[in-house]
């Protein structure tokens, strides 16, 4: 046979009969590709699995043996509170010093009554572009 034999013979249909051809055939050549493509990439996973299946093993052995052991919760603790006492006591100086060196000027006289740590939502650096966004033309 002949390919001309096989071939559908375009002259004789309407355009709307050619326009789904058209489409169908697309579509079918699409998910064709498609579905070749998902295989292939199935058979790749397959061949890294068997491949890395002796070094994964060799790895989770590796990994129990060089388990650390966590030193006790409670001398961690003491450790923490210790050096967080002081730096809280150094940022408290250095604000009242900043605090001080602003009023020095003017003649009055500026007091620190409490300092808590800002909120945490975002960073200066997220609220500046909000700003930066959502201001007035």
């Amino acid at each position: 046979m002949y390919f001309t034999q096989l071939a559908i013979d375009a002259s004789k249909m309407t355009k709307g009969e050619l326009s789904t051809i058209t489409t169908f055939s697309g579509i079918a050549i699409v998910f064709g590709m498609l579905l070749i493509l998902v295989v292939m990439i199935a058979i790749f996973g397959l061949f890294a699995k068997v491949g890395n299946g002796e070094s994964d093993k060799k790895a989770k052995i590796e990994k129990a043996s060089k388990v650390k052991k966590v030193p006790e919760p409670s001398s961690v603790k003491s450790v923490v509170n210790t050096s967080s006492n002081v730096d809280d006591e150094e940022v408290i100086a250095v604000i009242s010093a900043a605090v001080a060196m602003m009023y020095e000027g003017t003649g009055k006289k500026a007091v620190v009554r409490s300092i808590r740590p800002s909120s945490v939502g975002r960073s200066a650096w997220a609220n500046a572009g909000i700003r930066d966004n959502v201001r007035a033309f």
